[in-house]
């Protein structure tokens, strides 16, 4: 990536005083370059080659991924690079085929041009091709040491219903429900429960009547 942006803005074979310094500061800023980059004077532009501004960007996009990876974690890293560079290149390929599609549908005219449109069709579809490559490259880098991952809360369960057993340490004990046994009504004149073989009303039912009732008057036989 930093080979292609230089050979792009600083060609190996032109003239430092024509070297667009201006461009690739602006290319990379806000990335790997500031405001204060490159403001090379006459005389400084002298001492400064090739190689020494390559090696500046270098040595910053190295750190800037070290730093990357450290944050993240290797493995995270690993999966972003994975998923980052198969979404360019599913989109830059989808793009490609239709560009090249195209290109197929008007290739004829250049023929009128005296051209051979197959010929023509070969090279222009390198040279799609090849721009296409940098595209997922550029893109690629980008994406991958400026992206900002969201931080997702993490999910709580709530309960919605009632546990029929309770868990303590690694063992489950039944959680056990309180019997509700359902009052029977004994006549006055019925057996006593009690087994007695007395009327309800001659044995315990003074009892019971003052047990339930005790503001009740005792009652005369």
């Amino acid at each position: 990536y930093i080979d292609q942006t230089v050979d792009l803005y600083v060609p190996a074979d032109t003239d430092s005083a024509h070297w667009n310094l201006i461009g690739l500061r602006e290319y990379l800023l806000g990335f790997l370059t500031s405001d204060d980059d490159f403001n090379y004077g006459a005389e400084e532009l002298k001492t400064v080659s090739r190689e020494d501004i390559h090696q500046l960007l270098s040595d910053r996009i190295h750190k800037l991924y070290d730093d990357r990876e450290q944050e993240l974690g290797p493995d995270l890293m690993r999966e972003l690079e994975r998923v980052i560079l198969l979404r360019n290149v599913d989109s830059k390929w989808m793009d490609h085929i239709d560009a090249m599609a195209e290109l197929k549908r008007g290739i004829g005219m250049r023929a009128y041009a005296q051209r051979d449109p197959v010929v023509e069709y070969r090279i222009e579809g390198f040279a799609m091709f090849d721009e296409m490559i940098a595209a997922i490259r550029t893109d690629t880098v980008r994406q991958l040491l400026t992206v900002r991952l969201r931080k997702e809360t993490p999910m709580q369960r709530v309960q919605v219903a009632r546990p029929t057993t309770a868990s303590i340490g690694e063992e489950a004990q039944e959680v056990k429900k309180t019997p509700v046994r359902r009052k029977v009504e004994v006549g006055r004149n019925d057996p006593c429960p009690c087994g007695s073989g007395k009327k309800y009303k001659n044995c315990c039912w003074e009892k019971d009547h003052q047990a339930t009732n005790p503001a009740a008057p005792p009652s005369d036989k």
